[in-house]
């Protein structure tokens, strides 16, 4: 049986947790790529470089916990580019959202479970930081992010999901696929 749980609760959850670190959860906006992809090098292949062209992705979150896409396709090593917004209007504090794709065989549920530690790293325990390949910081209502990559040259799924705790186990994830 899958637990259900209200928006209320969830809200009540996460304006509790960032009560206690909302000062350290407000850093400056910045694209994760340069420091994260150095940080994977040394579990996932290095990115390899394509003829692929730019392939331009805008994935939208919202207050009912689901991404607007939840299956990606791209070539191995393709650029992208993934352009993130909070389409929501509940507060940051309650409902942030951010998108995060995870190396390929990386257990979301494991990083899950290790969220609520974190939320001065945007709920991605440091610990575990070299699991992931890119990420947007948690968005506030109407925020976004625009993130530049290469795709993963090893073809294969790889997850993304929403950090914010509570939010993977509603379902809020997806596969990038790489053919």
């Amino acid at each position: 049986m899958k637990p259900s749980y209200s928006a209320a609760f969830l809200a009540l959850l996460g304006t509790g947790l960032l009560t206690q670190c909302e000062k350290s959860s407000d850093r400056a906006a910045t694209t994760k790529a340069p420091s994260t992809v150095a940080a994977v090098a040394k579990t996932a292949p290095a990115a390899v470089k394509s003829d692929l062209p730019l392939k331009k992705i805008e994935v939208t979150a919202n207050d009912q916990m689901k991404f607007s896409v939840t299956q990606l396709e791209a070539g191995p090593g393709q650029p992208l580019e993934v352009t993130f917004r909070n389409a929501g209007t509940m507060p940051k504090a309650s409902m942030g959202h951010n998108w995060v794709l995870l190396i390929k065989g990386a257990d979301p549920d494991k990083l899950a479970e290790n969220a609520f530690t974190a939320a001065g790293n945007d709920y991605i325990p440091p610990d575990m930081e070299d699991q992931v390949i890119t990420r947007t910081k948690i968005l506030g209502p109407g925020e976004s992010e625009t993130l530049t990559f290469n795709a993963p040259s090893e073809p294969g799924d790889y997850v993304f999901y929403c950090s914010f705790p509570g939010h993977l186990g509603i379902g809020m994830k997806g596969l990038l696929t790489i053919k």
